[in-house]
């Protein structure tokens, strides 16, 4: 009998395949990534100490966001340790998550508390973030046109009807077709199925489940309660919203401060298009750990939406996302060992 595959190598296999073809389509597009590694050796070095200075400023309000969101005092330093730890351990699925509610577990909150206050910082982040980015999609047409730009799934419609013409011009191919569709469907349904009846079974069965269903309600209605009396304390309330406010308009600034740094004289409120509207469709692309997604979508959304083209895109996009997160790294992995040593995590 072959030997089982680890839990950990089985969590890291998504990861690894979806690096292994970013790697492959970096190589792929070669001279487009060369061409966006010397624009962004010879940026400004004036543009990029200024999208340095909007990167700063993300530190103070995520310390802001997270202590407007808890009823306790903690220490202003392990809460600044803490959001610095995060970027870096967030590389790991669910880590993130999980250090935070480590921390307010050690801070004195109850389970329940911490996963309120977790809520309620993603309740503000969502609520403020809404808003902006239904602006920025109203606005994306009028910046689309003004461009002269085509995103690459502008002729998506056309394409599939052609392809879907040509699999079912003839009886015997429109069979193989229907036929392909349904085995797909119904592996993966069976797949769905035998998946959640393992997970059942592993946590006691259908009984047990009901009985987690029921104490999870009572815990999210005292969590929800939490959640609306910390949220209505004018002493929280206003560096929370406050800051979730800044945050995004911040990353705005850093991107255009990017853009002029590698001679891309976009506006301010064209920046502000192409960030939110890339913020919003980052997550649709399927990246575990959030590996290379943003970069693809940054790059994509400057091409598609902005008219850049494909090397000061990447250029901008490597700029931006080496400021904003993996320079950031080594500082996060140093405070995630204080606040192991300090016995806070």
């Amino acid at each position: 009998m072959a030997p089982a595959i680890p839990a950990s190598a089985r969590k890291a296999l998504p990861t690894v395949v979806f690096s292994v073809v970013v790697a492959a389509a970096a190589i792929w597009q070669h001279a487009t990534v060369a061409a966006g590694m010397r624009a962004l050796l010879g940026a400004d070095p004036r543009w990029l100490a200024l999208a340095a200075l909007a990167t700063l400023g993300l530190w103070p309000t995520s310390v802001w966001m997270l202590r407007g969101s808890i009823p306790a005092q903690p220490s202003a330093r392990r809460l600044f340790a803490l959001q610095l730890a995060v970027p870096a351990i967030g590389l790991v699925p669910a880590a993130s998550l999980l250090i935070r509610l480590r921390f307010l577990r050690r801070e004195g909150l109850s389970h329940s508390a911490a996963v309120a206050s977790m809520t309620l910082l993603g309740f503000a982040a969502l609520v403020v973030r809404i808003p902006l980015v239904i602006i920025a999609l109203l606005a994306t047409p009028s910046l689309v046109r003004r461009t002269g730009s085509q995103s690459p799934w502008h002729d998506l419609g056309a394409r599939t009807s052609a392809w879907w013409h040509h699999a079912t011009e003839s009886p015997w191919r429109t069979g193989a077709v229907i036929a392909a569709i349904l085995v797909v469907v119904g592996a993966l349904t069976a797949f769905a199925v035998v998946t959640v009846r393992r997970r059942v079974a592993a946590r006691g069965g259908w009984r047990e489940l009901a009985h987690r269903v029921r104490s999870g309600r009572s815990d999210a209605e005292f969590a929800w309660k939490s959640v609306a009396a910390t949220a209505l304390r004018p002493g929280r309330a206003a560096p929370l919203w406050v800051a979730a406010l800044v945050q995004p308009l911040l990353m705005v600034v850093a991107l255009w401060a990017v853009l002029h740094a590698v001679g891309a004289d976009l506006s301010l409120a064209d920046t502000f298009v192409v960030q939110l509207v890339t913020v919003a469709l980052g997550p649709l692309l399927p990246s575990p750990s959030g590996v290379a997604a943003k970069e693809i979508t940054l790059a994509a959304g400057l091409t598609a939406i902005a008219g850049l083209t494909g090397g000061v895109a990447v250029a901008v996009a490597l700029g931006f996302r080496l400021l904003t997160f993996w320079f950031q790294i080594p500082l996060g992995l140093a405070s995630f060992a204080y606040l192991n040593h300090r016995r806070a995590i």
